[in-house]
């Protein structure tokens, strides 16, 4: 997984045992066997990453086409909507 520098994060500070939830723009390879040797696909997408004390302990990847639909913004809306109630489930 590639990694942009688009990183957007919900909490700040370092205090232990705080949660955070962060947005990365990222995009995944996949390598794919065709007539013409391998090919890599990449896919845009949005990861969700939850973070507590400091470190990442889950992170889901959105897809994120170049014409989203309503399904795609949903999809990212009720992992976005999870990914805070899991952040304010430890306040």
């Amino acid at each position: 997984m590639r990694t942009d520098d688009v990183d957007y994060e919900v909490g700040g500070g370092r205090v232990m045992g705080e949660r955070q939830v962060r947005l990365v723009m990222t995009s995944r390879e996949v390598s794919i066997s065709a007539e013409s040797g391998n090919e890599v696909l990449r896919y845009a997408g949005i990861c969700v990453v939850h973070v507590e004390d400091g470190k990442p302990v889950e992170q889901t990847w959105v897809p994120l086409g170049a014409s989203p639909t309503s399904a795609d913004d949903e999809a990212l809306i009720a992992t976005w909507r999870a990914a805070l109630q899991w952040r304010q489930a430890c306040a």
